[in-house]
């Protein structure tokens, strides 16, 4: 190639990735809008029932790094997200509801669903099947995503401070009153240490969410106790 056409070929192609990586950094957020509009729905409604909800099933709403989930081009993704938004996707799921976690000092409230799968996950944390439940004799483990592109679920878990306070309400209207007694970073070989289930446990919640920066399959880890309030 002529060096005089070298230098806009190069600034062609930078432009072409730019546009690129900007609607896959947007695409994440108009995702994250579509998934925390169904989470909104969820914590508006006040009621003492055994709550179902009906959520969008369809992969265009995956979080970063889902296994089961294939990879998309961006024109696919954007293709998927208008199709819902137009009403033209009607694929659903229903998750039952098992309260809803609030953070205050961290500005996080989630809703707790019962199902552990990926797509529970993508609206909200997931109550583990072999752990208690809430408030029951036992360790009950709570875990959810760290989407630190645009900062939700448990993105913000790693700032909680000892004492902290936490409340989990259940469907029946309970609140559930907790302080953090421990945070610890714990490496896929020792999380049994921390996340043990039997029913000789007293009374607590383990909170569980990814710690990349520590290294591949770490984790972050806060566990609560009743505060006695």
């Amino acid at each position: 190639m002529n060096i005089k056409y070298l230098r806009p070929f190069l600034a062609g192609v930078l432009v072409i990735f730019s546009v690129a990586g900007l609607l896959l950094f947007l695409e994440e957020y108009a995702k994250s809008y579509l998934r925390s509009t169904v989470k909104d729905e969820v914590l508006k409604r006040n009621t003492t029932d055994d709550v179902v909800y009906e959520v969008p099933a369809g992969d265009y709403l995956s979080v970063n790094g889902e296994e089961n989930t294939e990879e998309e081009s961006f024109v696919e993704g954007w293709l998927e997200i208008a199709g819902y938004c137009t009403g033209n996707d009607d694929a659903a799921a229903d998750l039952h509801l098992v309260g809803i976690i609030s953070i205050p000092g961290l500005d996080i409230e989630e809703p707790i669903w019962k199902e552990n799968t990926d797509l529970a996950m993508r609206y909200g944390v997931i109550l583990m099947k072999e752990s208690a439940g809430i408030g029951e004799q036992g360790n009950s483990l709570i875990v959810g995503h760290r989407n630190t592109i645009t900062h939700t679920v448990f993105d913000k878990l790693p700032k909680i401070s000892k004492g902290d306070p936490v409340t989990i309400t259940t469907p029946d209207g309970l609140e559930h009153k907790y302080r953090v007694n421990g945070t610890y970073y714990c490496s896929p070989y020792d999380l049994q240490d921390y996340v043990g289930t039997s029913a000789d446990h007293p009374v607590m919640v383990t909170l569980i969410t990814c710690a990349r920066e520590k290294g591949n399959c770490w984790r972050f880890i806060v566990t609560l106790i009743p505060s006695g309030d």
